[in-house]
C-alpha cells in the first residue's frame, strides 16, 4: 500500500510540474446536482482541462486552508527541516487562548523540528504549529511572514489573494479565491515532502512534556481508512473550517491515471434553521464531484501521429512535382465526455498558399486546428509527409526572377526620385535665370 502510495506521489508530482506548461481548456460541463459551495474549481491535472468552475475568482475567506501557504513558504525558506527546534512563545500562547482555535497540543517550554510542525499544522490544523513556523520563518514577526506570503502569492499568479496571519484564523482581510487557493497548492505540490504529509493520516510525535503521548491525526476525513467520508481514490490535501468561510476543502484524488486537483469553498455548515448539518457538505460534494469525474470522463486520442490530412501546392520541385502531402505532426489526446466519440473532431488546417522545394519529411507547415462543435479544443503541427528536392534549373530561375524585380523595383524607385530632383532642379535654374534677364532689362 505504501509503494502504491509512493507511485501515486511521484506520478502526481510529474502531473503537476507538467501542468505549469499547459493552458486550461475551460469547458461549461454540467455534473447533474446543484453544487452547494460560495465557490468551487474543479481541474484534471493531466491536461489543465477545467470540468466545473462555480465563481471561481470570488474572494473567499480560507479558514485553515491558509496553512498551504504557510506550508510552502516553510519548505522553501527552511533548508533543514530535522535539527532547528523551535519553542512555542508566549506571545503565541496568549494569541490563542481563549479562540477555541484547534491547537495540535504544543505547550511551553517544548521544541519541535520545522518537519513535526508541518505535520501538526496539516494534519490536525494546529494553528500554534502554523504561528510558530511563520514566526521561525519570519524572524520573529508573524506580520513580515505574511507580507512573504502574500509576495509569494502574487508570484504564483493569485493576485485576488491577501494574507494576514499563518494560520487562517478569521480577519476580514484575510481572502483568497478557489482559483488562486488552486495556484497555491499546485506549487505545493511540486515538493515531495509537502506530498507525503498531506497524503498521511496519522503522526505520532511523542510524548509531551506530561507523558502523554501526541497522536496527530488528519481533519481530512477523504484519506481516512474507517472515516464516513473514506474516499478511496483520495491523496490529499487540506480542510479548512470557520464560521465566516464556511466549510473548506482542498483535495486531489487519482484513479486509472487520471489526476484531479478540487478546490471547494463555503460549503453550508448550518441549515435554513441554524441548525448544523449532519453530513459535512464539504466532503459530500467532493466526493460527488470526484465520483462524477471518474465515471463520466476519459481520455480520447482525436488524432494520431503521420495521419494524412491533404496537400498544399509545391514549387520548384525536381520533376516538376506541383503538390506536397501533409500529415499530422503529433498526437493529441484530451479529455472528454464519454459519450463524445473522437469522430465527432473536424479538423480545419492553416496551410501556406504554396511551399517552395527543397522540404524536409517532417518539416512543419503549418497547423492542424481541432473543432468540436465549432470551438478549437487542440492543434498540432502539419508537417511534410514526404522529402522533395528542388529543381536546380527552376531554383535558379527563380532567384533570378526574384533577383530582376527585385533590381527592376529599385531602379523604378532610383529613376522617379532622379526624375522629381532633376525637375526640382531645372524649376529652380529657370526661376534663377527668369531673374537675372529681369534685373538687366532694369
Amino acid at each position: 500500500m505504501r509503494m502504491l502510495k509512493s507511485l501515486a506521489s511521484l506520478a502526481l508530482a510529474a502531473v503537476i510540474a507538467g501542468l505549469c506548461t499547459l493552458t486550461p481548456a475551460f469547458a461549461d460541463y454540467d455534473p447533474g446536482f446543484s453544487v452547494q459551495a460560495e465557490s468551487v474549481y474543479f481541474i484534471n491535472l493531466d491536461t489543465g482541462k477545467v470540468l466545473y468552475e462555480k465563481d471561481a475568482d470570488k474572494k473567499v475567506y480560507p479558514a485553515s486552508t491558509t496553512k498551504i501557504m504557510t506550508a510552502l513558504l516553510a519548505l522553501e525558506k527552511i533548508p533543514d527541516l530535522d535539527t532547528p527546534q523551535i519553542e512555542l512563545k508566549l506571545y503565541i500562547q496568549n494569541a490563542l487562548n481563549g479562540t477555541g482555535a484547534s491547537l495540535a497540543g504544543i505547550l511551553r517550554g517544548e521544541t519541535f523540528t520545522p518537519r513535526e510542525l508541518l505535520y501538526a499544522s496539516l494534519l490536525p490544523s494546529g494553528n500554534e504549529a502554523a504561528m510558530m513556523l511563520g514566526d521561525y520563518v519570519g524572524d520573529g514577526s508573524l506580520d513580515y511572514f505574511a507580507e512573504m506570503m502574500n509576495e509569494k502569492a502574487a508570484g504564483l499568479g493569485a493576485v485576488n489573494t491577501h494574507f494576514v496571519n499563518p494560520s487562517g484564523m478569521h480577519d476580514d482581510d484575510h481572502y483568497t479565491t478557489a482559483y488562486d487557493m488552486y495556484l497555491i497548492t499546485r506549487a505545493a505540490l511540486e515538493n515531495e515532502t509537502f506530498r507525503e504529509i498531506v497524503g498521511t493520516s496519522y503522526y505520532y510525535a511523542g510524548e509531551d512534556q506530561n507523558g502523554n503521548p501526541l497522536h496527530w491525526n488528519t481533519t481530512n476525513y477523504l484519506i481516512t481508512p474507517g472515516s464516513t467520508y473514506y474516499y478511496e481514490y483520495a491523496t490529499g490535501v487540506k480542510t479548512g473550517t470557520t464560521d465566516e468561510a464556511g466549510r473548506c476543502l482542498v483535495s486531489t484524488a487519482e484513479h486509472n491515471g487520471y489526476h484531479y486537483m478540487l478546490v471547494l469553498m463555503g460549503a453550508p455548515i448550518y441549515d435554513s434553521n441554524g441548525e448544523t448539518l449532519e453530513e459535512n457538505m464539504a466532503f459530500k460534494q467532493t466526493i460527488d464531484l470526484y465520483d462524477w469525474a471518474f465515471g463520466s470522463f476519459s481520455y480520447k486520442t482525436l488524432i494520431e501521429q503521420s495521419v494524412g490530412v491533404g496537400e498544399v501546392p509545391l514549387q520548384l520541385a525536381q520533376g516538376g512535382k506541383d503538390y506536397l502531402l501533409v500529415q499530422s505532426g503529433a498526437a493529441f489526446t484530451d479529455l472528454l465526455p464519454n459519450e463524445i466519440e473522437a469522430s465527432s473532431i473536424t479538423l480545419e488546417l492553416d496551410l501556406p498558399q504554396v511551399v517552395n522545394a527543397p522540404v524536409q519529411a517532417g518539416e512543419e507547415i503549418g497547423t492542424i486546428r481541432l473543432m468540436l462543435a465549432g470551438e478549437e479544443v487542440g492543434s498540432v503541427p502539419a508537417v511534410a509527409a514526404e522529402s522533395v528536392d528542388a529543381s536546380l534549373i527552376a531554383t535558379l530561375i527563380d532567384r533570378f526572377k526574384r533577383l530582376f524585380r527585385s533590381f527592376l523595383a529599385k531602379f523604378i524607385v532610383v529613376f522617379v526620385v532622379l526624375c522629381v530632383v532633376a525637375y526640382l532642379t531645372v524649376t529652380i535654374l529657370r526661376g534663377h535665370n527668369r531673374n537675372k534677364y529681369y534685373r538687366r532689362r532694369r
